[in-house]
């Protein structure tokens, strides 16, 4: 048997069992399953930390660009040589904002490569497109224009934290070891955000009860978000490649042999949760404004059924709302993130009615809204909320989502109370931003190599 306080046997275990990584950077290799009452439910990674930054060069040629990519090639396989891959080790996943795109590598190559959407209304559009204010969204939400964006994920905060000393902390390095100067890219970007958090059950009631905030002590015990329900159902989250550019077809342009086959569009967002006001609904009203009116579960199940079956759509969620004058949150959503009628992928896959491909990794915050940030607005207090990420095929996919979790149409035609769509009501978003998640083997500087 290994010494479990042996970390360098342990890691040197981990190293030879590890699996080949996969083509896109969203999968999450090792990761274990786990039944609440009968319901798979993933269990994600404990700890989270995104951070994000503009380059700091100015330059544009492109020996400037190859060496930075170059330079973060090496990094982060160095950090992937300690600390595999696999929720004992790190997962690290890079994206790109438009601006990146945009300013640094010419129209002609952008033109020629960039995913664009097939969607109705957005034919021709690069599927990475600027963010926009959504009807519920506060006045003063920031809406963001970082260039690159790198998330973090392990059981281990502290591989987490040595990690991100080691690449932008100049002269560290406590991976093994390692000379800093292989792992050091700091120089290369101007980091503009620090964003930490966790995804535990049973983290957000101790956490936030020690840190005293309002609402914290009705949170059940064992929950995984701070609004009490798991986030991380196994038929709730994409499963595979499905959430990729190409997979799913009718979305983009991109094929299996495209440049961009096996990335994604991924939206990073962060929003404050008034748990008072949450918890001041029942049970069974918190289940019915989080799934749908129809949902009967007992109040404590935290995991309420999500397999295909479960879905509803439109028909459904109209006759919901005409009897109830209630939609949930997933009913909301449903008709866009699941397939609708039985469907074959890219690569052949058979999918069912009402399987789900868009892929959530939101994670709890206590931040107010970040640990560090550049613009100056990060505020004293502890404050419940989650950072989100979600990751599907276009930009455009994710924005008919949002605006129909704001769900205007239906307040308009059936006159509902704002509490009653849903839950956004009870959440305050203060920044958003899309990003390009490229596939694994292009995320140093995507397309830089085709200079």
């Amino acid at each position: 048997m290994l010494d479990p306080f042996d970390w360098a046997k342990v890691i040197d275990y981990a190293k030879r069992v590890q699996v080949d990584p996969p083509l896109t950077q969203y999968e999450l290799p090792g990761i274990t399953e786990e039944l609440h009452r009968d319901v798979p439910v993933a269990v994600v990674p404990l700890w989270h930390t995104v951070v994000t930054a503009r380059l700091a060069f100015a330059a544009v040629d492109r020996e400037t660009l190859r060496s930075a990519r170059d330079r973060l090639t090496t990094a982060l396989a160095e950090v992937e040589n300690v600390y595999p891959l696999q929720p004992g080790g790190i997962f690290i996943q890079v994206a790109y904002g438009a601006h990146y795109f945009r300013t640094r590598l010419p129209a002609s190559l952008t033109d020629e490569f960039m995913p664009k959407s097939t969607l109705a209304g957005s034919e021709g559009e690069w599927a990475l497109i600027d963010t926009v204010r959504f009807p519920m969204d506060p006045q003063d939400l920031v809406l963001e224009d970082n260039e690159i964006c790198f998330h973090f994920k392990s059981d281990y905060r502290d591989h987490i934290e040595n990690t991100i000393g080691a690449l932008f902390q100049p002269g560290v390095s406590v991976l093994n070891g390692i000379p800093a100067e292989n792992v050091y890219i700091g120089d290369l970007l101007t980091v503009t955000s620090i964003r930490r958090g966790f995804a535990g059950r049973g983290l957000p009631k101790l956490i936030g009860e020690r840190l005293r905030i309002p609402g914290a002590d009705n949170i059940p015990a064992g929950a995984m978000l701070f609004m009490g329900f798991t986030s991380s159902h196994v038929h709730g989250l994409a499963a595979g490649n499905l959430p990729s550019f190409e997979t799913v077809p009718g979305y983009t342009d991109q094929t299996p042999d495209s440049y961009f086959a096996h990335g994604t569009a991924m939206h990073l967002s962060h929003i404050a949760v008034d748990l008072e006001r949450w918890y001041r609904f029942s049970a069974r009203e918190r289940l019915q404004r989080t799934f749908h009116a129809r949902r009967d579960e007992a109040d404590d199940v935290l995991s309420p059924d999500q397999s295909p079956a479960s879905s509803t759509f439109l028909a459904e969620r109209e006759q919901h709302v005409r009897d109830y004058k209630l939609v949930g949150h997933n009913e909301q959503m449903q008709f866009l993130s699941r397939v609708s009628v039985d469907t074959t992928t890219a690569y052949g896959q058979k999918l069912v009615k009402g399987t789900v491909f868009f892929l959530r990794q939101d994670f709890n915050t206590v931040e107010n809204p970040f640990g560090f940030s550049t613009d100056g607005s990060v505020l004293g207090g502890p404050r419940a909320g989650v950072h989100f990420i979600g990751c599907g095929p276009s930009a455009q996919h994710f924005e008919k989502m949002r605006e129909e979790m704001d769900s205007q149409d239906l307040k308009a035609r059936y006159d509902l109370a704002d509490e009653n769509l849903g839950f956004t009501e009870m959440l305050t978003t203060t920044h958003r931003q899309n990003y390009l998640l490229p596939p694994r083997a292009h995320r140093s500087f995507p397309l830089v190599e085709l200079l």
